[in-house]
């Protein structure tokens, strides 16, 4: 029924999803009929939206609005029914399980609104294959290997080696979708328009136009919702240098940190900022500060080398700008690693902290600021001494459900940084709704030129999100 709405307004990609979704339903996986059930409830809510629209347009039309009442009373009533039917039949899940249809459901309704709200074709899949819908398989695929990853994650022993593998595709996939778009076509483009994939002009670019925080704001939120757990799970550069750091032959041996270590990711921070801001003053061309800022990305490589000859990584821990403004916009975050009582102070878990976070002092082990929230010391301690916890009002928050959490966030976030925008450059066409005309007549207002467009089906959504802005006065 909701493929058969999504179908007539024109959203090929909510069909595929929604045809999906049913194949799915038939499946013996807990995880799986968990999503499905969960989703259900999603459409429950979508379709309560609608028919609050669709009777609200008909009433100021003046025209007769019982029927349509009626009628999609009882497809929230059949929605409501197959919601309960469903949950019946439900046992509860072990927690990786849990974990996993926590982050599959989240990851589906995330992308897919993404996708239904953004005025272009947000997803690759209907970039690249010719056939209209394919943004649909392209988020069932996402929000599956979401689950995956998540299920990973809570595993102690497997959770090093599943965050690299999530870490490193997340990375490998971003490159090389932007070689692609450089080498063979600009729709490849996350955004269609080229931009720098470097961490620091997220800072240094808004500071030379003086405009288009967009990217600055969203690696903000990033921070705010996930901490410092940036660093490890989300940054497209990163993971090169813990690449770089695990492999080489001084892997397993304990990492000394401490105080004494030179920080060089204050002068970064201040290089990021003020080199911008002078050549933005003298007016340098956008030619030569973007050659400027490649010549600094440069320098990334060659302290991966020393990663690699150390077993550290040096250019999160020293050198990255935008890795010291995660650690301090990441004291926000309530995410906070644990050292508890039985710790022995043996210092086997410094053995696979590669970021110079963790040292001995007054008999026990000590994390610094430097930590990004990895999680791979935990594999390494073996009395159980380290742990996930949070800070503040949720410090009385189990281990356990801290973890369920965090891992439920973590891979979620990765899906929506990856599908970013940088709204700032774009102008694409836009969908009305043909019930904008009604308003307009009734009020006197027309659409705003911008975002405030949508696809018709899902204006009640644009409702919900934009009540203010959807609507502009003019002649």
């Amino acid at each position: 029924m909701t493929a058969a709405h999504f179908l007539r307004g024109g959203m090929h990609a909510g069909v595929i999803l929604c045809m999906g979704l049913a194949a799915l339903s038939f499946s013996r996986r807990g995880w799986l009929r968990r999503s499905v059930t969960f989703l259900l409830l999603a459409s429950l809510l979508f379709w309560g939206a609608e028919t609050w629209h669709l009777a609200r347009l008909r009433m100021m039309e003046g025209l007769p609005f019982l029927r349509l009442a009626v009628i999609l009373a009882c497809v929230l009533l059949l929605h409501a029914a197959a919601v309960l039917w469903r949950r019946r039949g439900e046992r509860d899940l072990p927690v990786p399980e849990l974990a996993r249809s926590r982050v599959f459901s989240a990851s589906v309704l995330l992308l897919f609104l993404l996708d239904a709200l953004a005025p272009f074709r947000l997803l690759l899949g209907e970039r690249v294959l010719p056939w209209q819908g394919a943004n649909g398989l392209a988020i069932l695929l996402l929000a599956w290997w979401g689950g995956y990853c998540a299920e990973g994650l809570l595993n102690t022993q497997a959770s090093p080696g599943r965050r690299r593998l999530m870490w490193t595709v997340f990375s490998s996939v971003f490159f090389l979708q932007f070689l692609l778009g450089v080498t063979v076509a600009s729709s490849l483009l996350m955004t269609g328009r080229l931009h720098v994939p470097v961490p620091f002009m997220m800072l240094s670019g808004p500071v030379y136009r003086g405009e288009g925080i967009f990217m600055l704001a969203l690696f903000s939120v990033s921070v705010l919702l996930a901490g410092s757990a940036w660093c490890s799970h989300l940054c497209y550069f990163g993971v090169w240098d813990c690449l770089s750091a695990s492999s080489s032959r001084k892997k397993g041996r304990p990492v000394k940190g401490g105080k004494g270590l030179r920080d060089w990711r204050w002068a970064a921070l201040a290089a990021a900022v003020v080199t911008p801001l002078l050549l933005s003053l003298w007016g340098i061309p956008v030619e030569y500060a973007l050659a400027v800022a490649l010549a600094a990305a440069f320098l990334a490589p060659l302290t991966w080398r020393m990663s690699a000859a150390g077993g550290v990584r040096e250019y999160c821990s020293r050198f990255c700008p935008m890795g010291l403004a995660a650690s301090l916009l990441g004291r926000l975050s309530p995410w906070r690693m644990r050292v508890k009582e039985t710790c022995t102070g043996c210092m086997q878990c410094a053995s696979a902290c590669r970021g110079l976070a963790i040292s001995r002092e007054g008999g026990a082990c000590r994390i610094s600021r430097r930590c990004t929230l990895c999680r791979d010391c935990i594999s390494r301690c073996s009395h159980g001494a380290l742990g996930l916890g949070m800070a503040g009002p949720f410090s009385s928050v189990l281990s356990a459900r801290v973890d369920m959490y965090f891992v439920t966030l973590v891979p979620s976030c990765t899906w929506c940084f990856w599908r970013r925008r940088e709204s700032d450059f774009i102008h694409h066409e836009r969908y009305l709704h043909p019930g904008i005309s009604v308003l307009r007549r009734l009020d006197g207002t027309r659409p705003v030129a911008g975002r405030s467009g949508c696809r018709g089906w899902l204006l009640p959504l644009r409702f919900l999100f934009h009540p203010v802005h959807t609507f502009g006065r003019g002649g």
